[in-house]
């Protein structure tokens, strides 16, 4: 009898405990990592020679994609599928929108001047980042992007296959979520939203 009685009291407390915990999105599109990944630091550069190190990352959320300008067909249309999804954002309203990066692995032919015009052309706020290719190696390493010039390919028109992932970083600099391809602007849209939500209600 004693036991009939604790049963309910322990429903209770666990119904109680569960309601204090926000709830696991479930996504569209995106998937949540377990528990943030840290990056640790590293060093680039923006299109505007300014520094680009984690420190860029924290109190915002940002979007990145791996890439170059050289990019036949992969690179424009993630960056226009991305302007696509920042313009859905801004029609809704949403306060606090993500940055986008498009961090170049090709820094061989990727000039700042390169970034600067290439980058902003599919949305004004995109940042063009590079940097020395030993600090890209490390930093996509990191991340799980892989990248390397095609084989057989030779000569200035080389082509560089890449990653084709999108990611995302939390106001804390740490990498939240992927979103792998094919991509479609507004599933990656309301899934930001969702993860955004969640974070705010977990901390």
């Amino acid at each position: 009898m004693k036991i009939l009685r604790i049963i309910p009291v322990l429903l209770s407390l666990v119904l109680i405990l569960s309601c204090g915990q926000p709830q696991t999105p479930a996504l569209q599109q995106g998937t949540l990592l377990p528990q943030a990944k840290v990056i640790g630091d590293f060093s680039l550069v923006d299109q505007n020679d300014q520094p680009f190190t984690r420190e860029r990352l924290k109190n915002h959320w940002t979007f990145a994609f791996f890439g170059y300008t050289h990019c036949p067909d992969v690179c424009p249309t993630s960056l226009a599928m991305l302007a696509q999804m920042q313009r859905r954002l801004e029609k809704a309203g949403t306060p606090e929108l993500p940055d986008v990066i498009f961090v170049s692995v090709d820094p061989e032919r990727d000039t700042l001047a390169t970034l600067a015009t290439y980058v902003p052309y599919f949305h004004p706020d995109f940042l063009g980042v590079t940097g020395e290719p030993d600090e890209i190696h490390s930093f996509t390493r990191r991340l799980g992007i892989l990248y390397g010039k095609a084989e057989n390919d030779s000569g200035e028109n080389y082509l560089v296959d890449h990653s084709a992932s999108v990611l995302l970083f939390d106001p804390d600099g740490n990498m939240r979520a992927v979103f792998g391809p094919p991509h479609d602007p507004e599933k990656m849209a309301n899934d930001f939203i969702a993860i955004r939500n969640y974070y705010e209600e977990s901390q």
